[in-house]
């Protein structure tokens, strides 16, 4: 392996990802006052919009991993946006997925 294509393996391994989280669905008044259609993006230490503390914190260990590019075995399409359900009962359905970052 060159030096060149060294660099290039590692720099396409060590990419980040922004995470976009998406509000899908609402059954019931949010206390947060999430509707449907409303996206958070998730940069490298900023957080673009307003997010429900308590969703935020349930789906950390999600946002983090996607943020490194990972995939989830239980998806059928690894590009597929992962669910993730609030923890009030899931009274909001978010979709989390990668984006390229806009360095």
């Amino acid at each position: 392996m060159t030096d060149g294509e060294r660099k290039s393996s590692m720099s396409e391994k060590g990419k980040r990802f922004w995470v976009r989280v998406k509000v899908v669905s609402v059954k019931k008044a949010c206390k947060a006052g999430h509707k449907a259609g409303d996206e958070i993006i998730f940069k490298y230490n900023q957080v673009a919009g307003s997010m429900c503390f308590d969703a935020m914190c349930s789906m950390i260990p999600k946002i983090h991993s996607l943020r490194y590019d990972a995939s989830f075995p239980w998806l059928k399409d690894a590009k597929a946006p992962a669910r993730h359900s609030c923890p009030d009962e899931g009274n909001v359905v978010y979709e989390l997925s990668k984006m390229a970052a806009e360095d």
